[in-house]
């Protein structure tokens, strides 16, 4: 099973192409196994990854498989770029009247500066639709965000668009297929921005309101994260992959869901030069309703130094069942 979080870019585009902060932790040589040891975790109050789970996670093991560079296309005049990274994506203030949970489709997208497409990060048809459940209080509903098919660059400024529907309940043959949300284009513009922050945004709509949170990053890197299932219990893996990026405490959702051996997963995160890319994984055996006693679960986590084109690979062991493989490969966006 294959899952490439990278937004597919297909669909022509019309036009072309603050948050608080983390301190930076000293670097850590990628090079150095003796060093691995600083990713253990633990069940400090103060997880910044907030987990869920109060039992004591078992101890896993790293090793490095290879650290090497990549030879640059640019002759060494590499370039970072103003980027942005999406954060979180959610409608606000909607009246769900249906039972049961909303039924959302449509997309988000920005122009890709590669081609003259969308580079989507979120995307769902109709036949695919995304089942969220909307708070009756607020009318907030939470969109899964998917990984854009490589990072979104800004040339002092940026265009979103955007179109989010709801399935309507037994749609006439020839009549619309959902009720409109929301619908247009906005631009974000860093002409005077000369430090990266993060960002909150709301767009509104014919129907509710769409908040978009995002890292305005200036003078950054790509870094492409390629996650693969090694070994996994028989009944499957409730996996979690999580980021954060150029010191900040948001935390990106990468993918959240089952996996089974043989899984890839492929994500890009955008992370300012001259600092790091955190990533998390948490992986507990799926439930199959067959075993006597819970397995042991397992959490990792580390960090990763910017530069401008390198590779490095991990194997990390969370417990005897489960071995994952971990790759990121730096690139410049240009």
């Amino acid at each position: 099973m294959e899952v490439d979080g990278r937004g597919d870019v297909l669909a022509p585009s019309p036009r072309p192409a603050c948050g608080k902060k983390r301190p930076l932790s000293p670097s850590t040589p990628q090079n150095d196994v003796a060093d691995s040891s600083k990713s253990t975790t633990s069940d400090e109050d103060d997880n910044p990854w907030a987990l869920s789970d109060d039992e004591e996670e078992d101890e896993y093991h790293v090793s490095f498989s290879n650290v090497g560079t990549v030879d640059c296309s640019h002759k060494g005049y590499c370039r970072s770029m103003d980027m942005v990274q999406f954060v979180d994506l959610k409608i606000a203030g909607y009246q769900h009247a249906r039972p049961g949970r909303a039924k959302i489709f449509g997309f988000f997208a920005a122009p890709d500066r590669v081609e003259p497409l969308r580079n989507y990060v979120y995307r769902r048809q109709i036949e695919n639709y995304e089942a969220v459940t909307v708070k009756p209080k607020t009318g907030m509903a939470r969109l899964p965000l998917t990984s854009s098919a490589r990072g979104i660059g800004i040339r002092s400024r940026v265009l979103f668009e955007f179109k989010l529907c709801i399935c309507t309940e037994d749609p006439q043959e020839d009549g619309p297929k959902g009720d409109l949300l929301i619908e247009g284009c906005t631009e974000f513009s860093t002409m005077y921005t000369t430090e990266s922050s993060i960002q909150n945004r709301r767009l509104y709509g014919d129907k509710c309101p769409l908040d978009v949170k995002f890292a305005a990053l200036i003078n950054a890197v790509q870094a492409f994260v390629d996650v693969e299932i090694l070994r996994a219990p028989d009944c499957g893996l409730n996996l979690n992959l999580y980021a954060k990026t150029s010191g900040y405490e948001d935390v990106i959702p990468l993918y959240q869901g089952v996996a089974e051996a043989g899984c890839k997963i492929s994500s890009v995160v955008a992370v300012v030069i001259r600092s790091c890319v955190y990533l998390r994984i948490e992986g507990t055996p799926k439930d199959d309703g067959l075993s006597q006693k819970r397995l042991p679960c397992g959490a990792w986590e580390d960090s990763f130094d910017t530069c401008y084109h390198g590779i490095v690979d991990k194997v990390v062991n969370l417990d005897e069942f489960t071995t994952i493989s971990v790759k990121i490969t730096w690139r410049t966006l240009d």
